[in-house]
């Protein structure tokens, strides 16, 4: 079990909770891309590399959103606004932290 929440103010919220709530993604345009702008910038080094794209852990992630400004392709987006489009890449990065 977790303290309280920092994304919707459960208190307290379970691990599975956390690790189903994605703070932010990182989608499509990062393919190819792979700035490393974001995790320079990442105060709890919570975005690591993939091998086609970064990730951010939500388990990790303090939600600060510093990541986000710093994308060159403007690849990163909270999750409940990620476009249409990249709908997929929200349970992508969901699976990346699951194997």
């Amino acid at each position: 079990m977790h303290g309280q929440c920092y994304r919707c103010d459960v208190s307290p919220c379970t691990k599975e909770q956390v690790a189903n709530s994605m703070a932010y993604i990182i989608t499509e345009p990062c393919i190819g891309t792979k700035d490393a702008a974001c995790v320079a910038v990442c105060p709890v080094d919570c975005i690591y590399e993939g091998d086609d794209q970064y990730y951010i852990n939500p388990e990790e992630c303090i939600d600060c959103g510093a990541c986000e400004p710093e994308c060159p392709v403007e690849a990163i987006f909270a999750e409940d606004s990620v476009p249409e489009d990249w709908q997929p890449f929200v349970e992508k990065n969901r699976a990346f932290f699951s194997a």
